[in-house]
């Protein structure tokens, strides 16, 4: 099938490495290369192919880098594959062909194996829980996928170097419009599902995907380069060899925190800059302001650690914190001077880990409250409050502008490739020093940095690790983030001395971000703006629309159901239990009835003998003419004998079986 065809000729640019080996010889050549060896697999025949053929096949499938590939181009670079034994040459003289020998075939054949299994597994994976199959998807995942890098790498890696402003880069036909772009092209699938797996594939931090963006991104940047750059210096050691790059607080910070997000990215850098002899500085008032950052967050972890939510606590921003946090849940207990001990002695685990030297001179000190500082430092805090929605501290913004200052100062005096490495994407943008006529950044993200030398000087070894760190940049940049918290932003809570760590994560959320908005610029240390804070909380608290209020109303409302059941079930209980003793005393009576009863008629039989026996008697030996007067003379004796049995009767059956025999027993008892 001809969308088959596509990814097998598109895959192994899209999801295999482009690297470039230290040689002498220029990356743009070696790029070329790459894509010549591209042409020759994809039209690969025993006969061979010539150099015009070899240009259509660029054209039919790669013609961005075919319009930036020349005749000349190809041609040279013809003689070289031919000359390092990866291509042969055959045909006559008048007509040239070339072809893959052995081992190039062989070499390109399993890169491209493995690009093709690494994207059907992506694609079988994004788009596991379509109803159509995943295969259906394969062609328009592709084609979305090149759209996006295509137009947004060279984009990506401008906003990295702070070129241009996140604004200005989310104008750009991001993913959604890309993705919308492509649905369209294609048939038979359902477009909601397409939008959502391309989202996911651009959320989700996965190992896969991550490969697969970074790889992306990269080599359509190296593709980028053979137009914008002619001389083939944009990623050579002409730009980075022998650079000096100081070394930011944040990125230190990271450096010395195996778990925190850029480490493994700083140590991919840290050997990148060996081969590259870059050298790697830190100054004194970074390692200044570290100590402060430390005593700070030392100060304020205990303070706010229980005003803050359980489900809040994985968005706050400290890795100070999480550490706190981790060891906490792991230990029941905190030692502050063993967490924090490894940054107090920054100094020393940087030189001997990273080799990295220590600046520190008088300028800094001298130039602190000089005019041109102070410009910068309110620029930077501007950049900063328009970038991150809140301003730095003064103590922050001061130490930025003396850095950036600094490289500004080194490169006037020389050194062109002096650069900032930052974590802080509104540093790039704040200082740009004139070098070579043009005006550059002094500051470079980390993010940008590792972009740009990773074909050339970053281990593959190290390729995971650096391509989920890009997947979380790229992630960052194009997607819309879930909201982030200082440890700033509990203080007031601990202040006002609220217990929010219990409330609810959303009310305490909202609250935050309520503060920032009606409170944006109080002090919580000024005990004026700490009362107007409070009062604010107060406010947003007090509200009935808030959540834990709601909640309080409808535990409240429980409480009142649970009682109102539980008094309903102890009425039931008892009304059970009066039933149950009722029915008792009608087993027990109706008992003691069939038993009197019992009683009664032996007392009844043993009367009737009594008196019969006397009859006879009195019948036979009693005086008299006839049978009623010898009976009559006798009557004292039944009589006696109808006293005792009646008597011996009562003393047989008893009170309570005469009760239960009713009328006239009931009656002749209650007289008694």
């Amino acid at each position: 099938m001809e969308g088959d065809d596509i990814i097998r000729k598109r895959s192994i640019l899209c999801a295999a490495r482009m690297r470039f080996s230290p040689a002498m010889q220029p990356y743009r050549e070696q790029a070329i290369d790459g894509f010549v060896r591209q042409y020759l697999l994809n039209s690969y025949s025993e006969e061979g192919s010539t150099l015009q053929e070899l240009e259509r096949e660029g054209g039919r499938h790669f013609p961005a880098a075919s319009r930036a590939i020349t005749r000349d181009d190809m041609s040279k670079s013809l003689e070289r594959l031919v000359t390092g034994g990866v291509v042969t040459l055959g045909g006559s003289r008048g007509r040239a062909t070339f072809r893959l020998s052995e081992n190039g075939l062989a070499e390109l054949r399993e890169a491209q194996s493995k690009a093709e299994g690494l994207f059907q597994a992506v694609v079988r994976r994004v788009f596991a829980n379509a109803a159509e199959g995943p295969e259906v998807y394969a062609v328009a995942f592709l084609d979305a996928l090149c759209r996006i890098f295509s137009r947004l790498a060279e984009t990506y890696v401008r906003l990295l170097k702070g070129d241009v402003s996140r604004a200005e880069f989310l104008s750009e036909p991001a993913i959604l419009r890309a993705v919308r772009g492509t649905g369209g092209r294609h048939r038979g699938m359902d477009q909601p599902t397409f939008e959502a797996g391309v989202l996911r594939f651009f959320r989700e931090a996965d190992p896969d995907y991550d490969a697969m963006k970074w790889n992306m991104a990269q080599n359509y940047y190296v593709a980028r380069t053979l137009g914008l750059d002619a001389t083939g210096h944009l990623l050579s050691k002409e730009v980075f060899g022998e650079a000096t790059l100081y070394l930011d607080t944040n990125v230190v910070v990271d450096a010395l925190e195996e778990r925190a997000r850029h480490h493994s990215g700083f140590r991919a850098l840290s050997r990148a800059c060996e081969s590259l002899q870059i050298e790697l500085n830190v100054c004194q008032i970074s390692l200044d302001e570290l100590g402060r950052v430390v005593d700070y967050n030392r100060e304020l972890i205990p303070r706010v650690v229980r005003q803050i939510p359980e489900a809040t606590a994985p968005r706050v921003g400290s890795i100070f914190f999480q550490l706190y946090r981790e060891r906490s849940q792991a230990n029941g207990r905190v030692d502050l001077d063993e967490l924090f001990s490894r940054f107090v002695s920054a100094r020393k685990a940087l030189e001997n880990e990273y080799g990295v030297g220590l600046v520190d001179d008088r300028w800094f000190y001298e130039a602190r409250e000089e005019g041109a500082t102070r410009n910068l430092a309110a620029a930077i805090k501007r950049e900063s409050k328009e970038r991150r929605g809140r301003g730095k501290g003064p103590a922050s913004v001061v130490h930025d502008a003396l850095l950036l200052r600094w490289i500004e100062r080194e490169r006037k005096r020389g050194n062109g490739r002096t650069w900032l490495v930052t974590l802080d994407t509104s540093l790039p943008g704040a200082c740009r020093a004139p070098v070579g006529g043009s005006s550059r950044p002094c500051a470079i993200t980390l993010d940008a940095l590792l972009q740009w030398i990773s074909p050339i000087a970053i281990d593959p070894d190290a390729d995971e690790a650096i391509a989920a760190a890009f997947s979380e940049a790229i992630r960052y940049q194009l997607l819309p983030q879930e909201a982030r918290f200082d440890l700033r932003d509990f203080v007031i809570f601990a202040e006002m001395e609220y217990e929010c760590g219990e409330l609810p994560a959303d009310d305490v959320e909202e609250c935050i971000r309520y503060l920032r908005t009606e409170a944006a610029g109080l002090d919580p240390a000024d005990p004026r703006d700490r009362e107007r804070m409070a009062r604010a909380v107060s406010k947003f608290f007090a509200d009935p629309g808030r959540r834990y209020r709601q909640e309080v109303a409808r535990l409240e409302q429980q409480r009142r159901e649970d009682l109102a059941k539980r008094e309903e079930v102890i009425g039931e209980q008892k009304r059970r239990i009066k039933e149950l003793e009722r029915e008792e005393a009608r087993i027990r009576a109706l008992s003691l009835k069939q038993s009197a009863c019992r009683r009664l008629a032996i007392g009844v039989v043993a009367f009737g003998i009594v008196e019969s026996a006397i009859v006879y008697l009195a019948a036979r030996y009693g005086a008299g003419d006839n049978l009623f007067q010898r009976v009559l003379n006798s009557w004292q004796y039944l009589a006696g004998a109808a006293a005792v049995c009646v008597f011996a009767g009562a003393l047989l059956l008893g009170k309570e079986r005469l009760r239960a025999l009713g009328w006239p027993f009931t009656r002749s008892l209650r007289d008694t």
